[in-house]
């Protein structure tokens, strides 16, 4: 199935508080592989791509009724989705939640409940080499005082040696103010380690103080960012590993920035991205630096809008060098009336930066009409200015009301010179 691209002609790229060229916008098309289709929203999807070179990927997530799933690309051609979870016996609920690839394999990190009296996560790893998925391995981690460990995002320099940070949860999961402090979780030559706070709990009524992304160019040399609270103001935080010790999280971003994402080809290369509020909602932003010194906000994504809406975010990144990265975000629409009927829109878009300068970018998803509805899941790039990307696009029901078929897909991306 091929879904059509289009591109915005004539707006561009704007800088907050930096001057950056662009270039002109054009209309591209992406040709995407249809992964799975679920009949209802929310019941099927990946969550997570990585590659080990390019054709090279796995795919993972879940799919109908809580069960996880990986699939794998050999070659350029996608197999089916398998069940990685069958050695870990009978369970009720299993997801797997992020994967990483290095070059001659990947590691996947999920969580599964164990029987329908249970409402403990059990975490486990599968990996992936020589064309082959291993059997799921169980985790048996220490939590301390904690309750649960959730986990985001992984990366792995090989099978044996990974990080993991998300967050550890103190409360109770149905408690009114719930307790977090945002966490990473070790795998040192194949022993994982209990997962460490690198901050104070923090309570908080709808808000999880938590670690989203992280990226190591180096083994013992990584650099996390999330969001929550450090100094008592709800924002967004950053720690780093230096040769293997992890700081405790900070709040050094400005106070308007959300950050959701990080990707450092060196330690004083990095790039973040994410969104900056503004006063009809917010912007997609990239920053470009090191902890605790960020160069000033560029706006990406921002050559459409959906309905007149300015909801963006840059959700995921991945940079080859300190110039050339790549982008995948979302646009939130508006609940969009037509045919008298009123329908939910959100629109997937990917821009790239190549020496410095970000492109218009490219529209990706489900085209109808004048909506593009879709989202990006997951992001890899395994050379200069080729990735691969997973997602969601959706189609409408008959009467124009609510979501109708749900399509799970695959793209490779080749962003266009600037």
């Amino acid at each position: 199935m091929h879904v059509r691209a289009v591109v915005a002609i004539g707006l561009a790229v704007i800088g907050l508080g930096l001057s950056v060229p662009v270039s002109a916008a054009t209309t591209a098309a992406v040709s995407v592989t249809k992964l799975s289709t679920s009949a209802s929203f929310g019941k099927s999807g990946p969550t997570s791509v990585a590659c080990m070179s390019v054709g090279n990927c796995v795919v993972s997530g879940y799919v109908s009724d809580g069960q996880a799933m990986v699939q794998t690309e050999r070659d350029g051609r996608w197999g089916p989705p398998i069940d990685p979870t069958k050695k870990l016996g009978k369970i009720v609920n299993s997801i797997l939640i992020t994967t990483s690839c290095y070059a001659s394999g990947c590691v996947a990190f999920g969580r599964y409940i164990k029987s329908q009296t249970s409402t403990k996560d059990e975490h486990f790893t599968v990996s992936y080499a020589t064309g082959r998925w291993a059997k799921a391995i169980p985790l048996s981690l220490n939590l301390g005082s904690a309750k649960a460990f959730q986990e985001f995002k992984i990366t792995c320099s090989d099978r044996r040696n990974c990080v993991v940070v998300g967050t550890l949860r103190y409360s109770n999961e149905l408690a009114s103010t719930p307790t977090y402090a945002p966490a990473v979780l070790t795998e040192k030559a194949g022993r994982w380690g209990a997962p460490r706070p690198l901050g104070a709990r923090v309570s908080a009524v709808g808000r999880v103080t938590e670690f989203l992304d992280v990226s190591c160019p180096s083994e013992g040399n990584c650099v996390a960012v999330g969001l929550g609270s450090v100094h008592g103001t709800y924002g967004s935080i950053e720690a780093v590993e230096s040769n293997g010790r992890w700081s405790d999280a900070v709040d050094t971003f400005p106070a308007d920035w959300t950050v959701l994402s990080v990707s450092c080809p060196a330690m004083r290369d990095c790039t973040v991205g994410g969104r900056i509020s503004s006063p009809s909602g917010s912007e997609a932003f990239v920053s470009s630096g090191r902890v605790g010194q960020w160069s000033q906000p560029v706006q990406v994504g921002k050559a459409w809008t959906v309905d007149g809406n300015s909801r963006s975010s840059a959700n995921l990144l991945s940079c080859h060098s300190a110039t050339d990265c790549v982008v995948a975000g979302l646009v939130d629409g508006p609940h969009a009336k037509r045919n008298g009927k009123v329908s939910m829109s959100s629109v997937a878009w990917l821009a790239s930066e190549t020496n410095g300068k970000w492109s218009n970018g490219t529209l990706i998803g489900y085209h109808s009409g004048a909506i593009n509805e879709g989202q990006v899941d997951g992001l890899s790039c395994p050379v200069v200015r080729t990735c691969e990307v997973v997602g969601q696009y959706w189609t409408e029901n008959s009467n124009l009301a609510a979501i109708g078929d749900i399509h799970n897909f695959a793209a490779r991306f080749t962003p266009q010179l600037p």
